[in-house]
């Protein structure tokens, strides 16, 4: 049974009693008509305070009520379910058949539990301690005794109905505020992520990335800049930077300034980690402010361009290299053409020279100059890799050379002493090259001992079977000859030892060293087919170990060449083309002693107006391949399309490999290097005169070439 009235939610009142009769006393003192509603308000104010309401303001409540327990807890479980809840209910203590008021609370609560409960009792019914035993907790319970008091029960309906209005609005201020802390908390989360998103990021970045304050000291230190300075950033934070990384430089400082007035920074910097390794960083500084537009700290992103400085050193130390090259290789074609005349004068001389005295004298001119040829080439070699000679070479000596070359060069305070034992075999190769690679070497040792030592060399036979090739590198079965030197310098730590064969790396100072010797020296090994291993330790000195391979003899020196009767011509006539006036005289000598006519020029222009005039007796054609006004290449093309079949040799003192591909793409066969020796040269013309002639073409119609066209002539015959 219901009587509504219009009233707020939180004043519902559920009223349960057996007896139908305390209904309506209820219902009269709690929802009264009109007119007693304003003795209600009345009493209302005179108990809280409160101002009394106008008469229509209906301060009434809402009274359900039931006759049972079960029926009463039902109605609490809709009014739970339709969101309408009631603020208390008045439970009487006795409800026969069903359940009684105790029982009827403990449901109750179980669906509602912040409803107000009052026990309605007589006195005979119970004691007010057994029922606080019974029914807890107990704040949210009282008893109301019968007969009622009409005070009495408007003021438990009044103070009870306002507990619960309050407790709802606390309960949703507290969950709106627990939507607030939660949805901050979700905000606070998805901050905090984004900021360790944004950590991992600085942390994954590869770059040195820092934060300093405006007195220069570290607030922020990645695992970049740990790891490119070797300090921790427990160690770093709270530092100032140039503790950190050596920087007390007028550029640091500059750094410092300009960021502070500009806002930004950028450029190199000259940096020490804490191991003592020299480091250049490419710096990017910016300047961070406040909400206030206040400058706060200084962010710092450092990359380091160690490397890549490195490699771009070792560029340009190339293109020096190369250009000393070219250097070379001109200096090396004026040497030869020197060289060549005094060979060949020494030759002529030698035939009809009887004087022992007079023969050595020349022989000691022979010598050195042959040597000067050989430093020629090594230079070659060394600026454009010429291919060396391969010849039997008698380690034994080389060593024993080197030997003497370092005990009269090196410092007093450095010994080197040889042990060569007989019956070395016999290594094919470029002896030249090998005394490089040996001297290379010993320079390196002596470079290790700056306060003097010993350099041991020896050199034994050695026999690699599989089972030692199989465990070096490079290593073949076969024999081998071991040359050994070794230091007692100051060795070499095994990070070291991993690179001193790369070219350009060097621990010597700036200007101190190439880093090419030992580079070098492994380049001629390798091209020699053999490996070399090395031992070093600390302080104890170094081993180096080069294995060349050989071949199984005696050892002895090979006997001096036979003198064989050298070809000699007959008459016949030899187009002679070099810019080196002593090179055509010496060579000119030369032809005519052994019977052949000679007919010099000094160009390729002159060449070919001579050619032009007298081709029909000219038997062959000696050019040099590097001229002024037109080279050998540009003359080799105009006689040959003068006469498609005329005979040519090429000479050259430049790179061989190079020269012999120019002369064979201008159509030409042989080939002799400069400088040229007399036995050398007549042995090739002697060839070339006595091949067999190519099939002959129609001949060209071409005018001949007089000397005031001698200018234009390549233009001439090319078109």
């Amino acid at each position: 049974m219901t009587h509504t009235s219009n009233t707020a939610a939180h004043r519902r009142i559920l009223v349960i009693d057996d007896n139908r009769s305390i209904h309506d006393d209820f219902r009269k003192i709690l929802a009264p008509s009109a007119a007693a509603d304003d003795a209600l308000n009345a009493a209302e104010a005179a108990l809280f305070g409160k101002a009394q309401q106008a008469p229509s303001s209906a301060q009434t409540f809402t009274i359900d009520t039931a006759s049972q327990g079960e029926e009463g807890f039902e109605m609490v479980q809709r009014a739970v379910a339709e969101g309408r809840p009631y603020a208390m209910a008045f439970v009487d203590v006795r409800m026969p058949p069903g359940w009684d008021g105790i029982e009827t609370t403990r449901q109750i609560w179980k669906v509602c539990p912040d409803m107000q409960i009052v026990i309605c009792t007589a006195y005979a019914d119970c004691c007010w301690s057994d029922v606080q035993e019974q029914i807890k907790p107990r704040d949210r319970m009282l008893i109301l005794k019968k007969p009622f008091d009409v005070i009495e029960v408007l003021q438990l309906a009044i103070s009870l109905t306002e507990k619960s209005r309050l407790l709802l609005e606390s309960r949703s201020h507290l969950q709106d505020l627990e939507q607030r802390v939660k949805l901050r908390t979700q905000e606070l989360e998805a901050s905090q992520m984004a900021a360790h998103e944004k950590a991992s990021l600085l942390e994954l970045s590869r770059d040195a990335i820092l934060v300093c304050g405006l007195d220069l000291r570290v607030t922020y230190w990645n695992k970049s800049a740990e790891r490119l300075y070797g300090w921790t950033a427990a160690e770093a934070i709270g530092r100032l930077m140039s503790d950190l990384k050596d920087q007390n430089s007028d550029l640091f400082l500059q750094a410092c300034d300009k960021v502070m007035q500009t806002g930004e920074w950028d450029g190199e910097l000259q940096q020490v980690s804490r191991d003592g390794r020299k480091l250049v960083v490419e710096g990017r500084w910016t300047l961070l402010r406040d909400a206030a537009g206040q400058p706060r700290s200084i962010l710092v992103i450092n990359t380091d361009i160690t490397e890549r400085k490195k490699v771009e050193e070792q560029l340009l130390r190339a293109q020096r290299m190369e250009s000393l090259g070219t250097l070379a290789g001109g200096i090396a074609h004026d040497l030869n053409n020197a060289l060549t005349p005094i060979m060949m004068s020494i030759e002529l001389l030698k035939l009809h020279e009887k004087d022992a005295l007079r023969m050595g004298v020349l022989a000691t001119i022979e010598n050195s100059a042959r040597r000067g040829a050989d430093m020629v080439r090594q230079v070659l070699s060394f600026s454009r890799g010429v291919e060396g000679q391969r010849l039997e070479v008698q380690t034994g000596h080389l060593l024993k050379g080197i030997e003497k070359i370092a005990n009269e060069t090196f410092l007093k305070n450095i010994r080197v002493n040889s042990e060569i034992p007989p019956g070395l075999w016999i290594v094919p190769g470029d002896p030249t090259q090998i005394h490089q690679m040996l001297l290379n070497l010993c320079l390196n040792a002596r470079d290790a001992m700056p306060n003097g030592g010993t350099l041991n060399l020896s050199a034994s036979n050695h026999l690699v079977d599989e089972q030692c090739a199989a465990m070096i590198a490079g290593a073949r079965p076969g024999p081998y000859v071991l040359i050994e030197l070794e230091d007692t310098g100051s060795g070499m730590p095994p990070e070291v030892i991993d690179r001193i064969f790369e070219p350009f790396f060097t621990t010597k100072e700036l200007g101190k060293g190439t880093g090419l010797g030992l580079s070098s020296a492994l380049a001629i090994i390798k091209s020699h087919q053999g490996f070399i291993r090395v031992f070093s330790e600390m302080d104890k000195g170094s081993k180096f170990q080069v294995y060349l391979p050989a071949q199984m003899a005696d050892g002895t020196p090979p006997p001096p060449p036979t003198q064989t009767e050298m070809p000699r011509g007959n008459g016949e006539l030899v187009l002679l083309i070099d810019d080196e006036e002593p090179v055509r005289h010496i060579t000119g000598q030369t032809l005519e002693s052994f019977g052949y006519k000679v007919l010099p020029a000094a160009d390729g222009v002159e060449a070919s107006t001579l050619y032009a005039a007298h081709k029909d007796k000219v038997a062959v054609v000696l050019t040099d391949m590097m001229m002024p006004v037109m080279d050998g290449p540009a003359t080799i093309q105009v006689l040959m399309r003068m006469n498609p079949q005329v005979r040519i040799i090429a000479a050259s003192g430049l790179s061989v490999k190079d020269m012999v591909a120019k002369a064979t793409s201008a159509g030409v066969k042989h080939f002799i290097p400069k400088p040229y020796t007399a036995e050398t040269l007549l042995r090739m013309l002697d060839t070339v005169l006595h091949m067999q002639p190519a099939p002959l073409l129609k001949p060209m119609n071409l005018p001949a070439i007089t000397g005031e066209h001698a200018s234009h002539a390549r233009i001439q015959l090319e078109a």
